[in-house]
């Protein structure tokens, strides 16, 4: 009773409590307090324990074993604040199994839930014995009645200490200020030496910013993307399976979640918040490589580009057609956008997506149409034909027929390393202080319109 009191007094000292229960009071087998329209937790699987109770005189024991999805327990509808931030203790106990996570249930908006804090491993930190946990729950704007969640699964349903599955012996719900969270870069939660790719991060809640590249669409109301926060390697992320759908590209966003490693996909996972910063931002200019560049884990979540790579294989299952540039093949998907129906075997494509990872495959997810372009024929731009010769090179590399062009040589990540302005048609450029690798050229007309682009290797 003397910690109840204090956590009470406390509430009452940093903000005021608009909800308080020890789950002592019951009526037709429900606790009073309780069972709100958004419970779907049975009566049945709710009981009362009237021993053992720290608090008042009961507790509830609450069971639900399945871990492939959960029951809401919420309480009565409570007068909240719009935009007001929650802290929600909870005095709990779990044997061997238990699961718990938060939310609330907006009536006043037209009865829509919000985003779900994380799951809390109740007997991993409560070992059978109460203890307090806590998390805290924000309020949407316009928002001033709500029910508060508590979303269960995953409960031993074997006989415990206190009965069986979570049991919750108190309940104090609070105003809060949150601490303003520690922001993490996605450089750090992605970038690892481990030999299986696993974030140095897994496991762990983190809150992070990035600009959305990227979104699929999983129905009309789950929606996952990819954000970045530069144009390098190590730089984006993907971000599973959120409520949100009125995001779109270009928004620059703060999200809040765990950082899961799905099948050895990096993600956050389990998304507590998301908030657009502001719209309408540019997108990280794509990198360039090779085909076979992209097959590996820093280009998760990143834009980026390959050049005149030839289709190779339109009916690989699945939505999957295939890309290379001679270097080895990188797989194209349609998880965002299909292409592998018009696709044609033997044409080349300059590809631009999101680099990514599922089944056991490294790929690049193309966004919209203006993300593929045929580079069958790309000669016919001009009105002669450029020719480029020999490749590979050993060091000197000549352009036929480029009069009053720009030349720039790129390596594989798309940095400009050299720079030529040709007055002639024809002209012979000296590389020979460029290392062996794979490199790419890129013309472009007076207009500034690209005449030729193309991959060349350097093998001295």
């Amino acid at each position: 009773f003397t910690l109840l009191t204090a956590v009470c007094i406390g509430g009452l000292s940093f903000g005021q409590t608009v909800f308080q229960s020890d789950l002592s009071s019951w009526a037709s087998g429900d606790p009073t307090d309780f069972m709100g329209n958004s419970t779907s937790i049975p009566s049945a699987d709710v009981t009362e324990i009237t021993v053992g109770a720290t608090y008042g005189t009961s507790m509830a024991s609450l069971v639900y074993a399945s871990t492939s999805s959960h029951r809401r327990f919420t309480t009565q509808p409570v007068t909240v604040t719009p935009g007001q931030t929650y802290k929600v203790d909870m005095w709990v106990a779990a044997q061997n199994s238990g699961e718990l996570r938060t939310n609330y249930y907006d009536i006043t908006n037209g009865n829509v839930y919000g985003m779900y804090n994380p799951y809390i491993d109740v007997a991993a930190a409560s070992s059978g014995n109460l203890v307090m946990i806590s998390q805290n729950v924000t309020i949407p704007a316009g928002c001033t009645s709500a029910e508060f969640i508590f979303s269960i699964r995953n409960t031993d349903a074997s006989t415990a200490s206190f009965g069986i599955g979570i049991t919750i012996d108190s309940i104090a719900i609070s105003v809060t200020t949150p601490t303003p969270p520690s922001i993490k870069k996605i450089y750090d939660i992605q970038y690892t030496t481990a030999p299986n790719g696993d974030s140095p991060e897994d496991g762990n809640v983190v809150t992070t910013r990035g600009v959305i590249t990227g979104i699929i669409k999983n129905g009309t109301a789950k929606h996952s993307f990819f954000i970045q926060d530069s144009a390098r390697a190590w730089n984006g992320i993907y971000v599973f399976n959120t409520n949100d759908s009125t995001l779109a590209i270009g928004d620059s966003v703060e999200v809040t979640g765990t950082v899961d490693e799905y099948f050895n996909t990096t993600q956050i996972g389990f998304v507590s918040n998301i908030t657009v910063l502001n719209s309408g931002n540019s997108l990280p200019t794509p990198v360039m490589g090779s085909t076979s560049s992209f097959n590996s884990e820093e280009w998760e979540g990143v834009l980026i580009n390959v050049a005149n790579a030839q289709c190779t294989n339109n009916t690989e299952g699945f939505g999957l057609w295939s890309l290379d540039d001679g270097s080895g093949v990188l797989k194209a998907d349609d998880d965002i956008f299909p292409y592998h129906f018009s696709a044609v075997v033997g044409n080349y494509y300059n590809v631009t997506g999101v680099g990514h990872y599922s089944f056991s495959e490294f790929k690049i997810l193309p966004r919209d149409i203006n993300d593929i372009s045929n580079t069958t024929g790309i000669n016919e731009f001009s009105k002669v034909e450029v020719a480029v010769y020999p490749n590979p090179t050993s060091g000197i590399l000549n352009f036929k027929n480029v009069e009053n062009s720009t030349i720039n040589i790129l390596d594989i990540t798309g940095k400009t390393l050299k720079t030529f302005k040709t007055s002639t048609n024809n002209i012979s450029v000296n590389l020979n202080s460029f290392a062996n690798g794979l490199y790419f050229y890129n013309i472009t007309d007076a207009e500034g319109n690209t005449v030729a682009t193309n991959r060349f290797v350097i093998a001295k």
